[in-house]
């Protein structure tokens, strides 16, 4: 990617985070945020890796198809709009979160001895799901390439930045998985979300402290040196956007998420580093550090076309492809589908919106959609050797699909099963 390229889509792409920002507090209409989206995208798709540009394409060309049939068989002007909206906020809020990565300096920390055994396997478990709750796929690449550091990765300890990394969809208010998520689930609380998919996650991490630290290599492993001080960001950020959605709660949880993000970046620069290095540190990010998310912004975009394309094909025909409930059952089997699409190789972006955009019109209680999309989305990446997390650990570090998905297989049975029943257990208490 040319350094002209990752300039100009930086500054768009910031500029479409402001007017986001602006048409959630203003009468200004929200797709104008997508505009800029919509350029950024058409100067990143040459950028991106091919096995993802083949799909993009794919869902480019069905979602222009849907929406050139449904203009000529009467379908309302809204799904066009829709479409130039380019799932903006969600696009936003990833951009935003990538700002939090210039606040730890993890990386930077001087290389010592590592902590061996059980209990550093277990702290390196917990800090790096606390990491990755609010950087995202960072956490995986910090802590993983301290590990390699040191000497080559195990398929535990790959294993072990796996699930760190996946359970966080299960309830994160900044994964991608819950904006999306938000989006597609219209009318889902992000309270409710949380408070039922911190359970899941505590399961999650159960599991995986319990298959990891029983390895018999396990003693011998070493993990990272985890600073339990240096956590109070994530828990922080977390509680900052739960409290501020129920004080303003006209405001998308997806809005919070970016200013508080942004926000909280620049007072940390802004008291660390001075007002004129900290101003060059977010610059440097704009002008170079957003490019890097150029597969996931024109993902969401292409995502967007085709759940407005799908949804537009649906109304004009009048088709109605959901049950006519949608209990407990129906999200299990729901579930179950996500999960064997995600192993097919279908990016959980597509399949979130599509399951969104078929199910929503007819779901009585979006939060059990909303739950469905969140579990189907962290066990889809989990287990399956396409996700981008797993992609990155078999290229990065050199292990085999075969071993994680060996490794992965019964973790994906007992979770499917506990989320199964905590989908049946909302059912009961709503």
């Amino acid at each position: 990617m040319s350094s002209n390229v990752a300039k100009i889509s930086g500054w768009l792409l910031l500029g479409s985070l402001v007017l986001s920002v602006v048409s959630a507090l203003t009468p200004l209409r929200s797709f104008w945020a997508g505009i800029p989206v919509w350029l950024a995208a058409i100067l990143l798709l040459p950028c991106v890796k091919p096995n993802q540009k083949k799909q993009i394409v794919a869902l480019l060309l069905i979602g222009s198809l849907c929406l050139i049939f449904g203009v000529i068989h009467g379908m309302s002007g809204q799904y066009l709009l829709t479409a130039l909206e380019a799932n903006q906020k969600v696009i936003n809020m990833l951009i935003a979160v990538g700002f939090l990565k210039l606040c730890t300096g993890a990386e930077q920390r001087a290389p010592g001895m590592l902590p061996k055994g059980r209990r550093a396997l277990l702290r390196t478990l917990l800090g790096a799901h606390l990491f990755g709750a609010v950087l995202n796929m960072s956490s995986v690449i910090i802590v993983g390439d301290r590990l390699a550091k040191h000497e080559q990765i195990t398929p535990v300890q790959g294993l072990l930045l796996l699930r760190a990394f996946c359970i966080c969809a299960f309830w994160s208010p900044f994964f991608a998985a819950m904006g999306l998520t938000l989006v597609s689930a219209p009318g889902s609380q992000l309270s409710t979300l949380v408070l039922f998919g911190i359970p899941v996650s505590l399961a999650g991490i159960a599991v995986s402290a319990w298959e990891i630290l029983r390895q018999p290599s396990a003693k011998e492993l070493h993990g990272y040196p985890m600073a339990w001080d240096s956590l109070w960001m994530p828990c922080f950020l977390a509680l900052v956007v739960i409290f501020a959605h129920e004080a303003f709660a006209s405001l998308s949880v997806l809005t919070l998420v970016s200013v508080t993000s942004v926000s909280f970046t620049a007072l940390w620069l802004l008291l660390n580093h001075g007002s004129r290095a900290g101003s060059q540190t977010m610059i440097r990010h704009i002008e170079s550090g957003i490019a890097g998310s150029a597969g996931e912004v024109v993902l969401f975009a292409a995502a967007a076309l085709l759940a407005a394309g799908v949804a537009g094909v649906l109304t004009s025909l009048d088709l109605h492809l959901a049950p006519a409930h949608f209990g407990y059952i129906e999200a299990g089997i729901t579930l179950l589908i996500l999960v064997v699409l995600a192993m097919t190789g279908m990016h959980p972006v597509t399949s979130v919106v599509l399951a969104g955009s078929i199910l929503a019109p007819a779901v009585s209680d979006p939060n059990l959609l909303g739950l469905t999309l969140l579990m189907g989305w962290s066990l889809g990446i989990s287990l399956s050797p396409f996700s981008g997390v797993q992609l990155s650990i078999q290229s990065r570090y050199e292990i085999s699909a075969g071993t994680l998905l060996k490794l992965n297989w019964r973790y994906a049975l007992l979770m499917y099963g506990f989320c199964f029943t905590l989908l049946w257990i909302y059912t009961r208490m709503t």
